[in-house]
């Protein structure tokens, strides 16, 4: 079953259709989606898929000759010795077609030989340049494809014709996958699994929520009770400090002191390991709205993925209590906690929905920016709201707060949102209140309620 990624494909077709060759870089973690968006993508196309595995050079140069050979037709195709030689073959049999060619995996192949991004530039230089070949070199080594492929010092650097980096779906995209759940279980799922589609397969229908996330976290052979530290190990030699320091953010550390305090590493070590989890789209940093991003002490950081929030906060610190059986009592806590920890992260949810009805044009005004915003109110006061879109004329804004419980003081949130508003008095505003369920009375007309029930509507 294939959902969602019809932005992705759609740019993969623009690619497509045109009359020259055409190289395109695909990359994204493990489990994202990568194969699947692909082997969509060809499904209808005259293609190549070589799936390159995590052995010697010989080996997959064995392989992918065979694969060739059944795409001619030729039974006992000969192993290819070396790559140019490979390439040659594609071009001379195959040039002159609209083919699509995806090496998967790449970074296994580069890795089992140097050479190879060497050989493919020259390749694509002097021997696929005049084809209509579709080159597509796809990767889940993020450090690998960003560094060694895309980046400026590597061979195959500016022979790209186009990229995706591949990222969780969004909480609408992932909702798919558990259509007959209810509005507030879409969010739970969404909000302790993530966005990623494997991840999100494996959810069993017949089971509800609460069971789920036992038998995929919490039990001896729950799958995802050790994902984080195969990731961690696939981008990473040696991962216990990034571990600690995203143990620490999904803790509730999220400045570069209190991430400091957490993890008794020093603090030049801590930036870099965060400037790293940055450029792997693990972690981001935020800013609050109209300050200076230069200025980093008013920065805070958030891990991106959910299921890493997730299993950061309640599977990795009792890990090995899990595997020994104990996993009953450490699901109990978490459900315990589940309130606060969805928390956070319904106001992204928010956000996404903001950017959607933006895109319909059903926003007061088009919004450029969707954040949030915290500091001292004019009387020095520590003050927040949880939503903050700017419209592109920088004249009004959309202000909100986002209340994850089934009840609380209408009329006091309502309050605290007036007097918040007001340290924007510069702006036209529009005030919002946004709840897991509808609130029958707000009582101030110049306050719009929205909740799960719009989020979802169709």
């Amino acid at each position: 079953m294939f959902l969602g990624r019809e932005k992705e494909l759609a740019s993969l077709e623009r690619m497509y259709k045109k009359e020259n060759f055409q190289m395109a870089v695909v990359y994204g973690r493990r489990r994202i989606g990568k194969t699947a968006l692909l082997n969509q993508f060809i499904m209808d196309k005259k293609s190549l898929y070589l799936p390159a595995e995590e052995v010697n050079d010989s080996l997959n140069l064995q392989k992918f000759s065979k694969l060739l050979g059944e795409k001619l037709g030729i039974k006992h195709f000969p192993a290819v010795d070396d790559w140019n030689s490979f390439f040659t073959i594609i071009k001379e049999q195959l040039g002159n077609e609209h083919l699509v060619m995806v090496i998967d995996e790449y970074p296994y192949a580069a890795s089992a030989n140097k050479s190879l991004n060497s050989i493919l530039q020259h390749v694509i230089d002097y021997e696929f340049k005049e084809t209509n070949i579709f080159l597509i070199l796809c990767g889940s080594s993020m450090s690998f494809m960003e560094n060694q492929v895309l980046g400026e010092k590597s061979p195959l650097f500016g022979r790209r014709t186009g990229q995706l980096k591949i990222n969780p779906l969004d909480y609408y995209d992932s909702a798919r996958f558990y259509p007959n759940v209810s509005d507030e279980d879409k969010i739970r799922y969404y909000a302790c699994i993530g966005g990623t589609p494997y991840y999100l397969s494996l959810i069993d229908p017949e089971l509800s929520f609460s069971e789920n996330l036992r038998a995929l976290y919490f039990e001896i052979s729950g799958y995802l009770l050790n994902e984080g530290i195969l990731l961690m190990k696939q981008e990473f030699r040696e991962p216990a400090n990034y571990n600690a320091v995203l143990q620490a953010i999904a803790s509730g550390a999220n400045t570069l002191r209190e991430i400091v305090g957490f993890t008794k590493l020093e603090s030049s070590f801590v930036s870099k390991y965060l400037l790293t989890l940055q450029e792997l789209n693990y972690i981001q940093r935020v800013i609050p709205f109209g300050s200076n991003p230069l200025k980093g002490k008013i920065s805070q950081y958030q891990i991106t993925e959910n299921f890493l929030a997730f299993w950061y906060r309640f599977v990795f610190p009792v890990r090995a209590e899990i595997e020994r059986g104990d996993g009953a009592l450490y699901f109990s806590s978490a459900l315990a906690d589940l309130s606060d920890f969805i928390g956070p992260l319904f106001e992204e949810v928010t956000r996404q929905y903001l950017r959607r009805m933006n895109a319909q044009g059903k926003l007061p005004f088009v919004a450029r920016s969707f954040g949030r915003w915290w500091g001292k109110d004019r009387q020095g006061a520590v003050q927040e709201l949880d939503i903050v879109v700017e419209s592109v004329d920088g004249k009004e804004l959309l202000v909100g707060e986002c209340k994850w419980r089934n009840s609380f003081k209408v009329a006091k949130a309502v309050e605290v949102l007036g007097k918040r508003a007001l340290h924007f008095d510069k702006y036209a505003t529009h005030e919002y209140l946004f709840t897991k369920v509808p609130l029958d009375n707000i009582g101030d007309v110049e306050v719009r309620n929205l909740s799960l029930t719009n989020y979802f509507e169709e």
